[in-house]
Parts: structure tokens; sequence; C-alpha cells
């Protein structure tokens, strides 16, 4: 099975049928809603076989877990340290992506992206 599509990086790119990732303004963002990941549907994240998603022509939950990577390329660190945050809703990926859209190049959002996990 080939892994990916081209040798580059590439600016949408998605994964397994379980998520995707995308370059926003410098920084690179991560929204993943499969099993093992941190997502509320119990029955996915924990009895679900790694390659299930793969077998569906659509898959979808009502959360998701999110991993932003800084214009540095290291993961931006949230509350509590974890580099990845979990049960994240649709509307507040929206406001994430938002964030990181409008940022500008000095700037370091993370107290912002933390603040829109917490008003979640």
């Amino acid at each position: 099975m080939s892994w990916s599509n081209s040798d580059k990086d590439c600016a949408f790119q998605s994964n397994r049928n379980s998520g995707f990732q995308m370059n926003v303004n410098g920084f690179r963002i991560s929204i993943q809603f499969g099993p093992g990941n941190y997502i509320q549907d119990a029955d996915i994240r924990y009895r679900t076989e790694q390659d299930a998603p793969m077998t569906f022509e659509h898959w979808g939950t009502d959360t998701a877990e999110v991993k932003i990577w800084g214009r540095d390329n290291f993961s931006i660190e949230w509350d509590g340290g974890d580099t990845v945050v979990g049960w994240v809703k649709s509307d507040t990926v929206g406001r994430l992506i938002g964030c990181l859209s409008s940022c500008p190049s000095d700037f370091d959002p993370t107290q912002a992206l933390n603040q829109i996990i917490s008003g979640q």
C-alpha cells in the first residue's frame, strides 16, 4: 500500500479516512477523529479497528483530536502540557483555524488558542 501520493509537504493531507492536516498561515493543524483518538464516541475510540475507517465511504464523529505545529515546526503545548487536545467540537476547530489564519507573523498564538479551547 502506498502511504502518500506525493513526496512533498502538501498544504492538505488526509489521514486514512479519519482525519486531515492543513497548512494555515505558516502553522500546521491536524484534526483527527478515528480509532484511538481523543473523541467523544467511545465505540470508535476504544472498540474499532485502526483500519475500519478505510472500509467506509463516509466516516465521522461529533468531536475530534487537534494538534497544531507552530511556524517553528514544534508542537504547540496546550494547558496541562499536552501536545494534543481532545473532544474538540467542530465550531471550536473553526475558531482555532480562524485564530491561526489571522495571526500576525511576530505573535505566538498559544495563549489565544488555549482560551478558545477552554471556552468550548
